[in-house]
């Protein structure tokens, strides 16, 4: 159903002479009432409200004018070997400290483990392995995605990876230490992997942001193929650079706002700081051009000059970047461009 009903806020401004009651009748105060458009009509105003309680990501998509929303990237397991256990628990990673191709072969050398391990390249092609470089959480700082991780994964699912690294251990098996061997084993009964591999579109720009707490965003233009987002990360398709610009600098601008406002984050993010760009009145096309475009300017040059730093927490991270000019310039055109109520309910959506 589409309301045609237009919104209005009432105001009521009474003379100091005449005092304000509960029990006085509408007939009473009406000369002091005074409406005021409200700009939009109800179907917009509840727009952001239903698409928090549906989940509609493709309605989302819509609102925000971009190609593609993605709550959250690759569920993939493994990537540093035994994350979250003690030291001495810990088995080898796919994420890979160093690898080449020489001649016939590859060489590479999986994350926590001491040594090389040599394979045939028919053996890769096989088992369908290539090296993808991966978007990853602790690399993601406010305007700036410190590196890529390069991951070992398989295009035709776990369980080819699975037997890839079965091979590679009985071909190196006289060259590698009880250690390396023993972790790898550990990594083949621990690792995960989709059965399809979604990589990044070359000829599309993206916002990349942390699904987890503190939301912070940067843009990215992946010129290269193979490369994904892990299941830590969400991600944001754009199909022109200045849009992927405008919306990295609006996320880091709210993720300012929570600290500022003294807030705590929430656990887990994913959509929500796209609804909360939504309630807040900043998608893209909600403000006009001029203000989109110097929005734009700013986050190119904070893209530049954002330090390439590993930070303990990501409030840290935005209060280093606060220290940046063109960052309080940013803060100042937004604040000047977002009503406060709605700021409010966007805030309380993501902490």
């Amino acid at each position: 159903m589409i309301w045609e009903t237009e919104l209005y806020v009432v105001k009521l401004s009474m003379p100091e002479e005449v005092r304000y009651s509960k029990d006085m009748r509408l007939n009473e105060v009406k000369e002091f009432l005074s409406t005021i458009h409200y700009g939009m009509n109800y179907d917009k105003y509840i727009e952001p409200g239903l698409l928090y309680f549906t989940e509609d990501i493709n309605k989302l998509r819509d609102n925000l004018g971009v190609d593609k929303v993605a709550p959250m990237g690759l569920y993939i397991r493994g990537v540093y070997g035994g994350e979250e256990r003690g030291e001495e628990e810990k088995y080898a990673g796919l994420a890979l400290e160093q690898y080449h191709m020489d001649g016939a072969v590859f060489r590479f050398k999986l994350s926590n483990t001491r040594d090389e391990l040599i394979v045939p390249l028919e053996l890769m092609r096989k088992y369908g392995i290539d090296v993808y470089k991966m978007v990853y959480v602790g690399e993601i700082n406010p305007f700036r995605l410190n590196r890529y991780l390069d991951v070992l994964l398989s295009r035709k699912g776990e369980d080819n990876l699975k037997q890839f690294l079965r091979e590679a251990l009985k071909i190196n098996k006289r060259n590698v230490s009880e250690d390396t061997q023993r972790k790898i084993e550990g990594l083949i009964d621990e690792l995960k992997q989709p059965s399809t591999i979604t990589t990044f579109n070359t000829s599309k720009y993206y916002v990349v942001y942390r699904c987890d707490r503190a939301f912070t965003a940067c843009m990215i233009s992946p010129k290269e193929g193979n490369i994904i987002a892990a299941s830590n990360v969400s991600y944001v398709e754009c199909s022109n650079a200045d849009m992927a610009y405008y919306y990295s600098a609006v996320l880091n601008y709210l993720a300012f706002k929570v600290i500022e406002h003294r807030r705590t984050f929430n656990r887990h993010q994913y959509a929500r700081p796209l609804l909360a760009v939504l309630i807040a009145g900043l998608s893209w096309g909600s403000l006009d051009e001029e203000t989109r475009m110097r929005i734009v300017k700013l986050s190119k040059v904070l893209h530049d000059k954002a330090p390439q730093r590993n930070y303990v927490n990501q409030r840290m991270a935005l209060i280093d970047i606060s220290l940046f000019s063109e960052f309080n310039e940013l803060v100042h055109i937004l604040d000047s461009k977002v009503d406060i109520e709605r700021l409010e309910k966007a805030l309380k959506l993501v902490s």
